[in-house]
């Protein structure tokens, strides 16, 4: 009898084409994320390609082996968390020309392969031991074990990816509108904000994210139709916000406030003088509470690799051999990146204090993600990069020739610390299909240094094709009036002034990067805002220990989000909501999910598109 062919699972085609979803999840989600400030998570879109792509497009595809696409296409894709929460700022605040990319290419890959290697020896303790649930991966492993339905969800996958790309090729022709005010139609005040986008993006998103989603929507509601009002009503305008010429509106008269540009501009300075030092607060305070949270696994982890972590035998690790080197290979690489990210400024020793600093708190930061996705799916990643940067700050200064080596090391932080959680998704859904943990341990070593180069080509490109930030508007007004003419008129002509965007160009609000942009001049300052931080910061600890974690760092991010998206991410968990009580919870996922997910995808990959054209057009 002939041998029975091995059974299929870490194969070329899994790598292959895990790494090409992965590349452009990772473009896309980056747009998503710098829109709506926040990203998703792609395990479920790429387990659903994967399907359709290797059983339904080759006819070879197991299940261990969609698993395999799958984790590959997510650790290439997971980077764009940490690099979008975090580089964006140094173009926020003017760095453009002083950031050495080389440098923040070697601190993403440092921290993607470190983010990896410091997480495997504890996946017994998480997993085996804590049984933590972490609801995508084990969403992931549902889809999985459908292998029938899986080719089935990926057709409804690219169905989502037509119609979605449809609607913004209308609305970027100028067929449809990009927003509509509500407000205005059914004649309610501009104070209470109505305007909606049209962001079939955001319905997915707020659809996969379902009930757990509609906390970013209570906190949205809560700033623009409780705060926002209470304040106007009450006369609790900080500084220039009072001003009648500037803000165009009678602070004694909820009713006066214009629909237009007028509201927009009074929304923005309002956010930047209150919501977002509150937010900051919160994300913050639901950081530590998080660290809190944690302290218990942190505490059983050190005793797990006392006692040898994953050295438990080849059969079920990589062996800890690889893991050491793997790791004194990621810490050489955040050493080189400080110091050439600093030149000068930045000595060995403190490029080496940074390392060594960098290295511990990642691995903590790692640990409280990967214990608060285990079991909520939301995390304090934000509050924690916050943290982070802060610390950079702390050894390197707070003098503007600090600022690039601090975002950079940060980064890398950040990269790391969503990596972990990344990773003990992954390995919760091949622990629940029976895959060798190795061999998913092995996939995302030979890929994870490929997704943080696309994660940064793509905050530079949507940069130079859009900009992005709270002032977006009018960092493009500043490039058309030193382009002039007819540049300039085209800008006009559509619309754009110096606080409002032309039409066609999508709002890339970045509030992530905004948060932090503002906590950098803050401490630059010496200005702190104590009490709203502290304020902030002692509510999102209580709604974090006392509700649920993870919610603190939720309700903050979403005091300073955009109310057109966050309104409409609302609605699509609403009808998530509905439909499961409608048709079934087993409807929903098997039918909305693969289109909700297509939604996201087909929307941001076309704007990505644009935005090549658009800069090769520049070029």
């Amino acid at each position: 009898m002939a041998p029975k062919p091995a059974y299929r699972e870490l194969t070329p085609a899994a790598l292959i084409g895990g790494v090409l979803v992965g590349a452009l999840l990772n473009m896309g989600i980056c747009f998503a994320g710098l829109q709506i400030g926040f990203t998703i998570v792609g395990s479920t879109v790429a387990a659903v390609l994967g399907f359709g792509i290797l059983r339904g497009i080759l006819r070879k595809g197991s299940i261990l082996e969609v698993n395999i696409f799958q984790t590959v296409a997510s650790s290439v894709n997971t980077v764009n968390a940490g690099v979008i929460f975090t580089v964006p700022v140094l173009f926020l605040l003017g760095f453009e020309d002083d950031i050495n990319y080389t440098a923040l290419l070697l601190a993403a890959v440092a921290g993607s392969a470190l983010g990896v290697m410091l997480i495997i020896p504890l996946r017994k303790q998480i997993i085996d031991f804590e049984r933590l649930r972490f609801p995508e991966g084990t969403a992931v492993a549902t889809i999985l074990r459908s292998p029938g339905a899986g080719v089935e969800k990926s057709r409804l996958l690219i169905g989502g990816i037509v119609v979605s790309a449809f609607t913004i090729v209308m609305v970027k022709q100028k067929v449809w509108g990009e927003t509509v005010d509500l407000g205005e139609i059914f004649g309610v005040p501009a104070t209470f904000n109505l305007i909606l986008a049209v962001s079939l993006l955001s319905i997915g998103a707020g659809f996969l994210a379902g009930r757990g989603g509609l906390v970013v929507l209570y906190g949205t509601l809560l700033n623009y139709w409780v705060l926002i009002p209470a304040a106007l009503l009450l006369g609790w305008l900080p500084g220039d916000l009072g001003s009648t010429d500037e803000m165009l509106v009678d602070v004694s008269s909820l009713t006066s406030l214009a629909h237009g540009d007028a509201a927009a501009t009074f929304f923005s300075k309002f956010s930047h003088f209150t919501s977002r030092h509150v937010g900051i607060g919160m994300i913050l305070g639901g950081a530590i509470a998080g660290i809190l949270l944690a302290a218990p696994a942190l505490k059983a982890a050190l005793a797990s690799l006392k006692q040898g972590g994953s050295a438990s035998g080849p059969s079920e690790e990589v062996s800890l051999t690889v893991l050491k080197i793997g790791s004194a290979f990621g810490l050489l690489l955040l050493l080189l990146a400080t110091k050439m990210a600093g030149g000068d400024s930045v000595s060995w020793g403190e490029a080496t204090l940074v390392m060594i600093a960098g290295g511990i708190w990642l691995w903590v930061a790692g640990l409280v993600v990967a214990q608060t996705t285990g079991r909520t799916d939301w995390s304090p990643l934000s509050g924690l990069a916050l943290i982070a940067i802060a610390i950079m700050m702390g050894i390197l200064g707070t003098d503007s020739s600090s600022i690039v080596p601090a975002v950079t090391v940060g980064a890398a932080i950040c990269v790391a610390t969503s990596m972990c959680a990344d990773m003990m998704a992954d390995l919760k859904t091949g622990y629940l299909v029976g895959s060798k943990p190795a061999k998913q341990q092995i996939a995302q070593i030979m890929t994870c240094w490929i997704g943080p180069a696309i994660a940064v080509a793509t905050v530079v490109l949507l940069w130079k094709a859009y900009a992005f930030g709270p002032e977006q508007a009018g960092v493009l007004f500043e490039r058309a009036q030193l382009a002039g003419g007819s540049t300039l008129e085209a800008y006009q002509n559509a619309g754009g002034t110096i606080d409002q965007l032309p039409e066609g160009v999508p709002k890339l609000g970045a509030p992530q990067a905004g948060a932090l942009e503002s906590a950098i001049k803050i401490v630059q300052s010496g200005d702190v805002p104590l009490g709203k931080y502290l304020a902030g910061a002692l509510i999102g600890i209580l709604a974090s220990l006392l509700i649920s974690p993870g919610i603190g760092v939720m309700v903050g991010l979403s005091l300073y989000l955009p109310f057109e998206y966050m309104a409409v991410f609302g609605i699509g968990g609403i009808i998530a909501l509905l439909l499961s009580r409608w048709k079934g919870a087993h409807w929903t996922e098997n039918k909305g999910v693969p289109v909700a997910a297509g939604l996201i995808v087909g929307d941001a990959l076309v704007n990505i598109i644009y935005a090549i054209k658009d800069v090769a057009q520049s070029l």
